[in-house]
């Protein structure tokens, strides 16, 4: 049969408790500057993990922001963090740091948390080896209005092939989707309710956009205004 406990046990419990919740909110607060998942990122907001990088397979394709990769650029692909949030991204195999700007999303592999172009990786020293032990730190929130391009030339890079060829088109991207199949329909409707040509569907990092082409910028301007009317939120993605 238990024994009831004294008022005098329960004068030296209560403390016992006290002191444990104290501990446990410590952790708490202390926890809040490095996180797994950022979805609402600070100014300031730490994670830490594995970083990867991804280069000629995706090469001169659309990110998830709508501009077309160039592995020699200074870019990033992030799982949460706002397209155009900008990023302190330290190699903590070997100290090197370098400013990141977020234009893509992934990876989409457990465990690795940022995933860099190969211009980034050079710059941080990890291009040779893959993957690397990093630190990720917000210094810049996204704008509220998306401007392209996110990315910016590596150090000492005069431009490379996808850059100079995008200065002569526009794209337009009218919607990205998971599955295949609203991709479609929505290039379908643009075909055959807006009269648009040129329309195309591209797949990327799992997803498939719908874009339109232009050579002039007038003509890409006077498309996204006709998406406008027609309720569709587009973006001139070149």
């Amino acid at each position: 049969m238990r024994r009831p406990r004294s008022p005098s046990e329960d004068r030296t419990r209560r403390p016992l408790a006290a002191v444990l919740a104290a501990v446990l909110a410590a952790g708490l607060l202390a926890g809040c500057a490095s996180t797994t998942r950022l979805e609402s990122p600070n100014r300031g907001t730490t994670q830490k993990g594995l970083a990867s990088w991804y280069g000629a397979k995706f090469h001169g394709r659309p990110t998830a922001s709508g501009e077309t990769y160039d592995m020699n650029r200074i870019s990033a692909a992030h799982k949460q963090l706002p397209l155009g949030t900008v990023v302190q991204v330290k190699n903590r195999d070997n100290g090197k740091k370098l400013k990141v700007p977020i234009n893509d999303r992934g990876p989409f592999v457990t465990g690795r948390i940022i995933d860099l172009s190969v211009g980034a990786a050079r710059e941080l020293g990890m291009f040779g080896q893959g993957l690397a032990n990093v630190r990720i730190k917000v210094v810049r929130l996204a704008p509220k209005r998306r401007q392209l391009p996110i990315s910016y030339p590596a150090p000492g890079w005069r431009g490379s092939k996808v850059n100079r060829d995008r200065q002569s088109g526009f794209t337009i991207q009218a919607g990205a989707f998971r599955k295949r199949s609203s991709a479609v329909a929505l290039a379908r409707r643009l075909r055959r309710e807006l009269d648009l040509d040129n329309v195309k569907i591209t797949r990327g990092r799992g997803v498939h956009r719908v874009q339109i082409e232009r050579k002039r910028r007038q003509a890409a301007d006077a498309v996204l205004q006709r998406l406008k009317d027609a309720g569709i939120a587009a973006f001139l993605s070149g």
